[in-house]
């Protein structure tokens, strides 16, 4: 994992954010009390469900899923690079809208709320789940999180306190970054770049940079590059600091 920039909440006229999300949704939790909607919209009242807005579950809050409206728009944001496997989502393969603070721990108005979105794959959504003991790619900073060139594997870094590391563990654990499926694709693409398919035509490392920025980083830190590609590292990205 690397740091990733929080990026402001959209607005029109590129995807109106508050219009198209925040404000259904504030207006369907009032419904789902008993109270009056607060925007207007076309089709029947939505039946009372619970007397507070805290007692809603996530079953009846992913019945009003709005935030998958944003999904475009987050993509765009963060330059569709997952916020954990730090590679490239292709809108087409399943970009999803991880809520950081999962809808089952926080308060419903939440789900609705651009600041706790995190673009992520799928395969990273479905591990982190509503497991709280996930580092927020907001707060990591880049350098807690190492790639082992040799085996694939992502570790923490050496000069961390006890406590980080452990964090750091627990993340790569929760995420499963250490699976087979996610060393095989660290491995691909570094193949990629050091045995191409056609050798007069290596693929240039700005691919990397753009597409898996982690291993990128890695790749030049460790000096696993080739001379033509040594020097200053490229500005970040949109998403990426």
């Amino acid at each position: 994992m690397i740091h990733v920039e929080q990026q402001p909440e959209p607005r029109p006229p590129d995807f109106d954010f508050d219009g198209e999300v925040r404000q259904p949704g504030l207006s369907a939790l009032a419904e789902l009390t008993g109270q009056a909607p607060t925007i207007r919209r076309p089709g029947p009242r939505i039946q009372q469900q619970a007397d507070r807005p805290e007692d809603l579950g996530p079953a009846v809050l992913r019945k009003y899923d709005y935030w998958t409206r944003a999904l475009g728009a987050l993509h765009e944001a963060y330059g569709g690079i997952c916020a954990y496997s730090c590679f490239y989502i292709e809108p087409i393969t399943g970009p999803t809208v991880d809520h950081f603070v999962a809808i089952t721990r926080t308060a419903p108005q939440e789900a609705y709320e651009w600041n706790n979105y995190r673009l992520a794959c799928s395969l990273m959504n479905a591990s982190k789940n509503a497991f709280p003991d996930v580092l927020d790619p907001f707060e990591v900073q880049d350098g807690w999180f190492v790639l082992n060139l040799d085996t694939f594997e992502v570790e923490p870094a050496k000069n961390l306190d006890a406590e980080l590391k452990q964090r750091v563990e627990h993340t790569c654990g929760r995420l499963k970054l250490n699976s087979t499926e996610c060393k095989n694709m660290r491995r691909r693409w570094f193949n990629m770049y050091w045995a191409p398919r056609v050798p007069s035509q290596p693929v240039p490392l700005w691919f990397f940079e753009e597409n898996a920025p982690f291993l990128a980083r890695e790749m030049r830190r460790q000096g696993r590059v080739r001379p033509e590609d040594q020097g200053p590292v490229p500005a970040p990205r949109a998403g990426e600091a």
